[in-house]
This record gives structure tokens, C-alpha cells and sequence, in this order.
């Protein structure tokens, strides 16, 4: 079994949730997000792909499944 590629699976960029993060990146905006924990979290949204979120607070990167997100605030 090979390892998923881009061209296998993707992010539907159509969707605008994808298209609203995607501008958040671009921009280079601070955000909140609130984990299902209700830990929260504030920084700038490195990179996204389909299953993950990094986040920099702080001068550190924190990789996050997007199924423990509750709300990105921005």
C-alpha cells in the first residue's frame, strides 16, 4: 500500500471553509482555536492538508488532527 499524494487526496478547495483557511494562510492572520478539549490554542495556521492544521504559536509548530478541532476563530 502506497502512501496517500496529493493527487489521491486533496482538500476540496470548492468548499468555502477550505477557501476561508486557505485566505487565513495567504494573509498570515492570527487565530484562535478551541480543541474538543477545550484547550485553547492562538497563532498562525502554517499549512493545512486533509487530515491536519499546523499551527505556529509562539516560534513553535503544533500539528493538529482537524476531528479535535471545535472552532477556528480568526
Amino acid at each position: 500500500m502506497s502512501a496517500p499524494t496529493a493527487t489521491k487526496i486533496g482538500l476540496n478547495t470548492s468548499l468555502p471553509s477550505i477557501r476561508r483557511i486557505h485566505s487565513i494562510i495567504r494573509d498570515k492572520n492570527e487565530v484562535e482555536i478551541k480543541l474538543l478539549t477545550g484547550d485553547q490554542l492562538r497563532g498562525k495556521i502554517s499549512w493545512i492538508d486533509d487530515q491536519c492544521i499546523c499551527l505556529d504559536t509562539a516560534g513553535h509548530k503544533v500539528v493538529i488532527w482537524q476531528h479535535a478541532i471545535a472552532f477556528i476563530k480568526g
